[in-house]
């Protein structure tokens, strides 16, 4: 896949036709999906290029001077699924105040009309320009490029978005969440030192230094999974402030890995949350702590014994 960047003044040259949707596509769940299947379609109907116009960074930065904006899934996340769908060029818009207060002519002139366009693809709510003013219907205004809009993609009557999954997470509700994403929701990061108690009971813990900024789950215990070098291992997950034994201000993730003994600090991994499985809570000793964690466990077990069976909701 070939990336390009572009911006007001700037801007690799895209020498190919393309056919693109255009959005900032957080989370590139199904309702996204749809708009590059679109995109794919019209593309080789078309003899040009399927492609994908993004924002970098995230226009909220610019516009409401966010810091540390957390996102489902990163850029180079997005890029991976985008290419494994048949996107053939990422396109990065170097979103600047500038280039947030175009006029909507001005946004075709300085930015649409560098990109070779022959379709462009967009959502039926897309919003371009200062202050939000250009849509689908000034698109379709101009005569430089094809415009096709695609419709609201819904679920259990509810419209497919990054904010909806993002609530799901945030609630726990991680099957929900899979369901529209069109996969489980995923972390980044290497293992970091943790306090080594999980050890000192026999349950030891690979401690997630994250890549990015990424949505937080809701606070407790979740089954998922864990990949590292190459493999993905069943595992019992924590995100919280382990209230138990050494009580952290910020939030952790940690995971323990089912018939797992490696030393893996440093190295890459990726937390996967499957199902979440209870409240964090504090234990009134070491007793308390480790039977339950023999009993989340064997709920985690059964768990994978069931999906194996074909019954489990992954």
């Amino acid at each position: 896949m070939k990336i390009y960047h572009i911006g007001i003044d700037h801007g690799d040259e895209i020498k190919t036709p393309i056919t693109a949707c255009i959005g900032y596509f957080d989370g590139l769940h199904l309702g996204h999906q749809k708009l590059v299947e679109c995109v794919v379609e019209t593309a080789k109907n078309t003899n040009t290029e399927p492609s994908l116009i993004t924002f970098e960074p995230d226009p909220w930065k610019v516009i409401k001077h966010m810091e540390h904006i957390p996102h489902i899934t990163p850029m180079k996340k997005r890029m991976q699924i985008g290419e494994s769908l048949g996107i053939k060029n990422w396109i990065i818009l170097d979103f600047t105040k500038s280039m947030a207060n175009l006029s909507v002519e001005g946004f075709h002139q300085e930015v649409l009309g560098k990109l070779n366009l022959h379709t462009l693809v967009c959502g039926y709510d897309f919003h371009y320009a200062g202050m939000g003013k250009g849509n689908v219907d000034t698109l379709k205004s101009q005569r430089e490029f094809e415009v096709k809009v695609v419709e609201e993609v819904d679920s259990e009557h509810q419209k497919i978005s990054s904010t909806r999954i993002e609530k799901l997470l945030e609630d726990g509700r991680m099957e929900k969440a899979a369901a529209i994403m069109g996969r489980a929701y995923e972390i980044e990061g290497h293992v970091k030192e943790g306090n080594h108690i999980g050890r000192t009971v026999g349950f030891p813990t690979a401690n997630l230094l994250m890549d990015d900024h990424y949505i937080t789950p809701k606070q407790g215990v979740y089954v998922g999974e864990v990949l590292c070098k190459g493999i993905w291992y069943p595992a019992i997950m924590n995100v919280g402030h382990n209230p138990s034994f050494n009580y952290q201000k910020d939030t952790s993730m940690e995971a323990h890995l089912l018939d797992f003994q490696d030393d893996i600090y440093g190295e890459a991994v990726v937390f996967r949350f499957l199902s979440f499985l209870r409240e964090e809570c504090r234990f009134p000793g070491k007793d308390a702590f480790m039977e339950q964690l023999k009993k989340d466990e064997q709920t985690a077990r059964t768990y994978f014994q069931k999906r194996k069976e074909g019954s489990a909701c992954v």
